[in-house]
């Protein structure tokens, strides 16, 4: 290393990306990327369809959680925020699947 000429960053990213060679899935990452607000919108109509099948209590519950909350600031105790989320886990994954999710 002690041999090594330091050409800077540029020189080094160059140098760096040289070795490399081509990325054979750019073209797939672009498209993704591309495609990502309808793909946000489309999760967010499944996730508000899957919401409406919820009751009111647990509809509250799942809207703070997807909101960020903490077992804290909802003001639940801690065991049973972590149930709850169990639950609607549980629920989602049904959902997702396609099967009629009946909650406990």
């Amino acid at each position: 290393m002690k041999d090594r000429m330091i050409l800077g960053r540029a020189g080094d990213v160059r140098d760096l990306t040289a070795d490399i060679g081509a990325d054979p899935y750019a073209t797939d990452r672009i498209f993704a990327a591309l495609d990502w607000e309808s793909d946000r919108k489309a999760e967010g109509g499944r996730i508000g369809a899957a919401l409406r099948r919820l009751n009111t209590a647990d509809r509250a519950f799942a809207r703070a959680v997807l909101n960020g909350k903490t077992w804290v600031e909802i003001g639940c105790p801690k065991r049973t925020f972590y149930w709850r989320l169990k639950k609607l886990e549980d629920f989602f994954r049904l959902e997702k699947q396609g099967g009629n999710a009946l909650l406990r």
